[in-house]
């Protein structure tokens, strides 16, 4: 009898246990925190190509692309000569270096990184899944408070399709 009541007691404990620290959520957010290191870096990386560049912006921003330029990172490759899911060739810079592009931990259909630039300016737009970082979709002063956004123009991917669409 005294060992049953100890089984119940450790079942109960853990029961508690697996509630309060929530691993679905944890794993969330590990991968939301990855997510927003990846951009911060990228959007260090992109600002610096554009400081230091001495063509234009488009062909900066749209290296080798016509304008408007896209790149999806479930579907691109992680080159980052501008021939990867970025079309910003960040091989060549000397301040930041950038020797593969990032992707979404996930990085499927429903969880990816968006980039789109309009030949003036760019933004990187990403889906956040924890409930601790989901309210920065809504705080980044983009248009769209379902997506996490960087960039030059916050606006630039839009639903309607113009330049850029999702």
């Amino acid at each position: 009898m005294e060992l049953l009541v100890v089984i119940a007691i450790i079942a109960i404990l853990a029961a508690v246990v697996v509630l309060i620290i929530n691993p679905l959520e944890l794993t969330r957010r590990a991968r939301d925190a990855a997510r927003l290191t990846d951009l911060s870096n990228l959007q260090q990386a992109i600002n610096v190509a554009v400081q230091e560049a001495t063509a234009s912006t488009a062909a900066v921003l749209c290296s080798g692309e016509v304008t408007p330029c896209t790149g999806l990172s479930n579907t691109g490759t992680r080159v980052s000569n501008g021939t990867g899911w970025v079309k910003v060739n960040l091989s060549l810079q000397q301040s930041v270096s950038v020797p593969t592009l990032s992707v979404d931990p996930i990085n499927d259909a429903a969880n990816h990184y968006t980039y789109c630039s309009d030949g003036n300016a760019w933004e990187i737009n990403t889906s956040l899944e924890s409930t601790q970082q989901i309210d920065k979709e809504g705080e980044d002063g983009g248009d769209d408070p379902a997506l996490y956004e960087v960039g030059s123009n916050l606006s630039l991917i839009t639903p309607s399709g113009t330049p850029c669409s999702y």
